[in-house]
């Protein structure tokens, strides 16, 4: 049996983490769990502990988010025990049957060398939404076949041992977003696979928010957001961006997120249609 320790974070929708939880166990019962309730004020936290004690909680302050959240479970899981696999998995996800079997069978294919991506569908069905995109920005489609990332989402992703050895933990410089994507580029620098599952092993829903601009709004507000965990921070993604994409690169998207904010709705709809809306 393999030694797995599933890692999540959450904040303020309980009956969604705890549904999530449900699914969970009553797939797998053998399993560690490590889960950051980031000092949900809804009752997550009292509800975990009582419906599902055998969780690891760990509770925040109230300012991890998501990156973050999964970094600190992660340090905890191993500190614990030295696990063969860890598992990030958002809570929003409502997992198949037989995804365990279908992301272990995948990471024995790849000799437990690689990080493997869980495709997840919504709930209807019909649209691969997560899992990750190829170099071209495209949604990975599988087809029955394991396809190769570039850009990986982690919403249920296995981390070997062999991975976490070479790579660690997500970096810290990310609050919320981009940590994943980073962590596979990285991955990638250092000659190890990103790979996805050969099919859907979950569904979840869509998640539409527009992170470069807050439409509508004042432009301090509009700047309060960007700059937020929940946004697209300049410096952030200055950061990533040198980190992957160069010096250049990094300067050039600097300055447009800060010129894409400036700009009053009306501008932007003319300049970019929808596309920041």
């Amino acid at each position: 049996m393999n030694n797995i320790a599933v890692l999540l974070t959450c904040f303020n929708r309980k009956q969604i983490t705890l549904r999530c939880l449900n699914h969970f166990f009553q797939l797998r019962n053998d399993i560690d769990v490590f889960l950051v309730d980031d000092n949900s004020s809804d009752g997550t936290y009292s509800a975990i502990k009582e419906h599902f004690p055998q969780v690891n909680i760990i509770k925040g302050k109230g300012d991890l988010f998501w990156c973050r959240g999964m970094n600190i479970a992660w340090k905890h899981a191993s500190e614990k025990n030295k696990y063969d696999f860890f598992l990030w998995l958002n809570d929003d996800v409502i997992l198949y049957k037989d995804a365990f079997e279908e992301i272990l069978k995948c990471s024995e294919i790849k000799e437990h060398k690689a990080i493997v991506s869980g495709v997840i569908e919504n709930h209807d069905k019909n649209k691969i939404i997560y899992g990750g995109f190829d170099e071209n920005k495209n949604i990975i489609i599988p087809k029955g076949i394991m396809k190769s990332i570039t850009f990986l989402n982690g919403n249920f992703v296995l981390i070997p041992r062999f991975v976490f050895e070479k790579i660690g933990f997500m970096d810290k410089v990310f609050h919320h977003d981009l940590g994943d994507v980073d962590y596979g580029l990285r991955a990638i620098k250092k000659g190890i696979q990103v790979m996805s599952t050969t099919k859907p092993i979950g569904s979840c829903g869509v998640n539409n928010i527009c992170r470069v601009r807050l439409n509508n709004s004042t432009l301090l507000k509009r700047f309060k957001r960007l700059y937020s965990p929940l946004g697209s921070n300049p410096n952030i993604n200055f950061y990533y961006r040198k980190q992957h994409k160069g010096i250049l690169n990094a300067a050039v998207y600097y300055l447009f997120l800060i010129f894409l904010n400036i700009i009053p709705d009306k501008l932007n709809t003319v300049l970019f249609k929808q596309k920041y809306t």
